[in-house]
């Protein structure tokens, strides 16, 4: 089953983002949504995966050791069963 997480990082900035973005210019497969924004001082990234075990695994092996490297605080995680996906145009 699909799953959407969000993540909500209190104190990290769109820069930093764009650092670790830079460095993974295509997601995988299994990831089938991304965005990323701010409000404030506080960084927004949402994503739909096909499974929970993939977005673990795109964490732990990729993402993860970079956010530790550059300081990027640790996020608060909302995740929840895609029940319904729609596609614009």
């Amino acid at each position: 089953m699909a799953v959407c997480r969000i993540f909500e990082v209190q104190g990290a900035t769109l820069d930093q983002y764009d650092q670790v973005d830079s460095k993974y210019p295509d997601m995988p497969a299994e990831n089938r949504y991304h965005v990323a924004g701010a409000v404030g001082d506080t960084l927004y990234v949402i994503e739909v995966w096909e499974s929970g075990k993939a977005s673990d695994r795109w964490m732990e092996e990729q993402i993860g050791p970079e956010l530790g490297e550059l300081g990027i605080p640790e996020p608060e995680v909302t995740e929840f069963e895609v029940h319904n996906e729609q596609r614009g145009g």
